[in-house]
């Protein structure tokens, strides 16, 4: 399950527009890799772990440092 965009904008509001692991500047609305300032919001605790979908589980991740994370593109399903 992912964050609802309410969350997302929490998330966002929380990092202060910085990605969370390397302070690279992220903007808002961009959510798709190749997009100036793109980032995604990353589970601090996974769901499948028990983590949940609230702000407070949740960071702000450029893509770079969000690929670079080892639960990336993993999902329960592809265990």
């Amino acid at each position: 399950m992912s964050f609802t965009k309410e969350t997302k904008n929490k998330i966002f509001d929380n990092a202060k527009g910085h990605c969370q692991k390397c302070d690279k500047q992220i903007v808002r609305n961009n959510h798709t890799e190749g997009q100036r300032g793109a980032w995604h919001a990353h589970h601090s605790t996974s769901v499948a772990s028990g983590g949940g979908n609230n702000a407070s589980n949740g960071k702000a991740l450029c893509v770079s440092c969000h690929k670079d994370t080892k639960t990336y593109g993993k999902s329960k399903s592809s265990k």
